[in-house]
């Protein structure tokens, strides 16, 4: 389990990988993809969502529920939604791309590319391969930086930010030693690749070499006033309207925005290393590298999920403050999916179960109304102080007023609201502390629970 609040995307909820082989498994037909949206929408996890599943027999498409774009038109397959760290396999695919063009190698050292940037201890070791199979060591986000809103975390982040970042300690690890995800180290490969291509920035790369040859007309960083009137409102805790993200600088890392047409053909993309216009970039990209995550290996930003077959789904996801999306494909069954939805509630399952129904969905249940509570500001002073959840997480919450934070290692500051004086929840995502007192009635530490089983953080100071 990952316990990061404002990741861009990969919440791995893939403890999925029974089940029979996918060889003969049968897609989902348009009267099945269309009943699961609904049920989404209607129990009120996603207030829309819409999918298209793409087999050797057709294509098929899905949408449900609204858009609540300001045009007042219906949810459709041009509604944009911002895609997350999908965006990542863009770069991923721009860097096998620059490779292939001579303009970088998997083996450059970003410090030599980068020289304005004094890095970490070891810092100098990180390549351009440790960037895109997240064994950089950087952090996930800037460490130090508290974004003035932390509803639009990325948004203030830039140059400086990371330099000063740089200068607050030494690396997470020794670059290439493991796998840990970093938006930090996706959002410098972006930039890495605009500075050799010698483009002004990210968006023009990717309208030049990706967005271009695919013919993805929507598919962009910056929303034009026509995109921005098609743009679907998100929703965070399911409910809650919430705030577009901005990821200036960071681009690399989750700034695209796409629709439901476009992403179809990034989809039927995935399937094509043969014959497409980005074919050889897509299959150097998806070709693994290393290994990442239990049974998973990771390309340039390509995940790869093993079957029981012998086969692999090749997938991404992505995850802004009220979107999640998810982009996969099997190039032995000839199947490949994409889901995307207005809202944090997360849809790898289903992404994950039109490519392979041997996965299951996850049982859908209804989002509970979770009401906050007054707490005293003397009881929330026993609150302040860190707690270790594992060695790389510490919880370190701080007072104002009779409010309560929780600022995460390496991520920004976020409200914790009170359902009662010991159990506590947030709002950025769905997750629930309960803080546990000793004889004396001293707190000394806390469950920390996100999508999984409950875990236990002591208290270090």
């Amino acid at each position: 389990m990952r316990y990061s609040l404002a990741l861009l995307g990969l919440p791995l909820a893939v403890s999925l990988l029974g089940g029979q082989p996918v060889s003969g498994a049968r897609p989902a037909s348009a009267a099945e993809l269309q009943t699961l949206l609904d049920t989404r929408v209607r129990i009120g996890l996603n207030p829309g969502i819409v999918a298209a599943l793409i087999t050797p027999a057709g294509r098929i498409a899905a949408v449900a529920g609204e858009a609540k774009s300001t045009d007042g038109k219906p949810l459709s397959a041009t509604t944009v939604f911002e895609i997350g760290s999908i965006t990542k396999i863009v770069t991923g695919t721009l860097f096998a791309d620059a490779i292939r063009r001579g303009e970088v190698q998997e083996t450059d050292r970003l410090a030599a590319v980068m020289p304005e940037f004094t890095f970490p201890t070891k810092g100098e070791q990180i390549t351009l391969l440790d960037l895109a199979t997240h064994r950089s060591g950087l952090p996930s986000f800037p460490v130090g930086h508290t974004p003035p809103d932390p509803l639009d975390p990325w948004s203030q982040l830039d140059s400086a930010v990371l330099a000063r970042g740089f200068a607050a300690g030494p690396l997470r690890f020794t670059p290439g030693e493991k796998a840990e995800y970093s938006n930090v180290g996706a959002g410098l490969l972006g930039r890495v690749l605009v500075r050799r291509a010698k483009q002004p920035d990210y968006e023009s790369l990717v309208r030049a070499r990706f967005a271009g040859p695919l013919k993805m007309r929507d598919f962009s960083v910056t929303v034009s006033p026509a995109q921005r009137a098609r743009k679907a409102v998100g929703h965070r805790s399911g409910t809650i309207p919430t705030s577009d993200w901005q990821i200036p600088y960071l681009a690399g890392a989750g700034a695209i925005n796409s629709t439901l047409d476009d992403m179809t053909r990034l989809a039927a993309a995935c399937l094509d290393t043969t014959n497409g216009p980005l074919a050889r970039a897509i299959r150097d990209a998806q070709r693994v590298r290393r290994d990442f995550q239990g049974p998973m290996k990771i390309g340039l930003h390509w995940v790869s999920l093993p079957r029981p077959d012998s086969s692999a789904i090749v997938w991404h996801n992505g995850g802004t403050g009220g979107f999640r999306t998810w982009l996969g494909c099997n190039h032995r069954t000839g199947v490949a999916a994409v889901v995307m939805t207005n809202s944090d509630q997360g849809v790898d399952d289903i992404g994950l179960h039109l490519l392979d129904p041997a996965i299951p969905l996850s049982p859908p249940k209804p989002k509970p109304v979770r009401i906050a509570v007054a707490v005293d500001s003397a009881t929330v002073e026993q609150l302040v102080g860190a707690f270790q959840l594992v060695p790389e997480m510490t919880f370190t919450f701080s007072r104002e007023g009779s409010r309560l934070f929780v600022t995460p290692t390496g991520q920004p500051k976020y409200e914790v609201f009170a359902e009662s004086t010991a159990k506590w929840f947030l709002r950025v995502v769905d997750a629930t502390i309960e803080f546990e007192r000793d004889s004396t009635g001293a707190v000394t530490g806390l469950w920390y629970q996100q999508g999984g089983p409950r875990q236990r953080a002591v208290r270090i100071r």
